[in-house]
């Protein structure tokens, strides 16, 4: 009987034959008096809870609204960067159109590759009724002082290849050959 009381000491208090029984009836007994007081527990930890919650709530929507601001504020820099951009790139638009479009280059673009000059003044004739019969009396008189034209010598003839070869390699040399009179 030692042993087995020795081994009964050695259990823990629930776990020995008669304790779950007591345990089970205390429960009963104090279960209304239990109930309350979890209950009561719970109505005052609800606001604690609550709070928790809304401050959980408070600091998600924070970080979710300064993030949206921040990719809002990233999209603005984007923008105006592409508007200086745009812009600049307008202004020299402009200013290329300013210079292309100068009197000074158009009139030395005639000049040098298309070979315009400014007419003789004193050549300049209006034409008006007298004037055209004063110019049709003078051509007619040139043209019977005028000599007359000497026929054209016969033009060499060649063959269809050579003629060809002659045009195909002046189109690639850059130098096409004038037809003579």
């Amino acid at each position: 009987m030692i042993a087995s009381r020795s081994a009964q000491l050695a259990q823990p208090y629930l776990e020995r034959p008669g304790a779950t029984a007591w345990q089970q009836k205390r429960l009963e007994l104090l279960q209304p008096e239990e109930k309350q007081r979890l209950a009561k527990r719970r109505w005052e930890a609800a606001p604690v809870v609550l709070l928790v919650a809304l401050v959980f709530t408070a600091a998600f929507a924070y970080m979710y609204l300064d993030a949206k601001i921040g990719v809002a504020g990233r999209e603005i820099n984007a923008l105006e960067t592409q508007i200086q951009e745009r812009q600049t790139l307008s202004l020299r638009a402009e200013l290329e159109i300013g210079v292309l479009s100068s009197l000074a280059r158009i009139e030395s673009y005639a000049k040098l590759h298309l070979g315009m000059v400014y007419p003789d003044i004193g050549a300049v004739q209006y034409l008006d009724q007298r004037v055209s019969n004063k110019l049709t009396a003078e051509l007619a008189a040139l043209a019977a002082k005028a000599p007359e034209p000497e026929p054209a010598p016969e033009a060499k003839r060649r063959p269809l290849l050579t003629a060809w070869t002659e045009l195909f390699n002046g189109y690639f040399s850059g130098r096409a050959p004038a037809i003579k009179d």
